[in-house]
């Protein structure tokens, strides 16, 4: 285990994601509430709600949004704590945020929506490459040269 990762590692892939995970399973539910909110205020029915969450351009981009912000967030974190290898530290940031993902998914009761193949392919699409952005800022951040004072 000490090749692959070590305990401070771990701790870090573990608690920093939890933490973000539940920043952003706050602003989620806030985000639901409203979205929920305007269609019952503007008297949807229930198959135009259902259709309304799956083929929404608004949701879409306000959920990716908020995917993004957030697993940029925990890449950075992430590599800001480890400021090892960034590959290393992107797969094990990515395995880890799907681990607890799929946890959370599978404690907490889920909606019954089924979205598209696409849709999901684009999610999973915007999680990775966020988590691999925030990653990538810090380690150009750590591998900038000082500034000499003259």
């Amino acid at each position: 285990m000490s090749n692959l990762i070590t305990f401070r590692e771990l701790k870090g892939l573990i608690l920093i994601p939890l933490l973000i995970f539940f920043f952003y399973a706050v602003t989620e539910f806030f985000f639901w509430i409203a979205a929920f909110d305007f269609m019952f205020t503007n008297n949807f029915t229930e198959a135009e709600m259902e259709d309304a969450l799956v083929n929404s351009t608004f949701i879409l981009t306000v959920s990716l949004t908020i995917i993004a912000f957030y697993n940029t967030l925990t890449g950075y974190f992430v590599a800001n704590y480890l400021k090892d290898n960034l590959l290393k530290i992107s797969i094990l940031t990515i395995v880890s945020v799907e681990i607890i993902d799929h946890i959370v998914n599978y404690l907490l009761p889920a909606d019954d929506t089924a979205y598209p193949l696409w849709q999901d392919v684009l999610y999973y699409s915007v999680e990775w490459g966020a988590i691999l952005l925030g990653a990538w800022v810090v380690s150009r951040r750590l591998n900038k040269p000082l500034k000499q004072d003259s």
